[in-house]
């Protein structure tokens, strides 16, 4: 399947599948990094600033599978909740791999945050979408 086409706001490459596969892998990586290679000063110390992250990746997470999408679903509101569906059991299962496969401490607010992040997105595209003052019936139709 092609891509959609460029439009005015996004470049080409946000609508190809690289920048959400790689962002997706990004994800994994940050969130299996042991603690130790985690600065324990400075700006990256704040606190809470963990939650903003995750917020952050799971909102990316949602934007550039949606951005890259070429879904046969029939509308873009099925879609855009699958996506949400999808990112919040991405973010939910790297809980339990941090659980289960590093030395990082499993956390229900992480979980919360992920979920933050992907509503946050999706509410976002669905909301900023242009809606025809038509609704879904062509301009010229009565």
């Amino acid at each position: 399947m092609t891509p959609p086409p460029q439009t005015r706001m996004t470049p080409r490459l946000l609508h190809s599948r690289w920048p959400a596969t790689l962002w997706t892998a990004l994800i994994f990586v940050l969130l299996v990094v042991p603690d130790s290679g985690l600065p324990k000063r400075g700006m990256l110390h704040l606190p809470n600033l963990d939650k903003v992250a995750h917020i952050i990746l799971f909102g990316g997470f949602v934007v550039l599978w949606h951005l890259a999408s070429t879904s046969r679903l029939p509308s873009a509101r099925k879609r855009l909740l699958l996506l949400f569906a999808i990112s919040s059991a991405y973010g939910i299962a790297m809980e339990f791999v941090q659980l289960g496969f590093t030395n990082r401490a499993f956390e229900g607010l992480d979980i919360v945050a992920d979920i933050a992040g992907a509503a946050a997105a999706t509410l976002g595209i669905a909301f900023g979408q242009k809606r025809s003052p038509y609704g879904h019936r062509g301009r010229n139709q009565n």
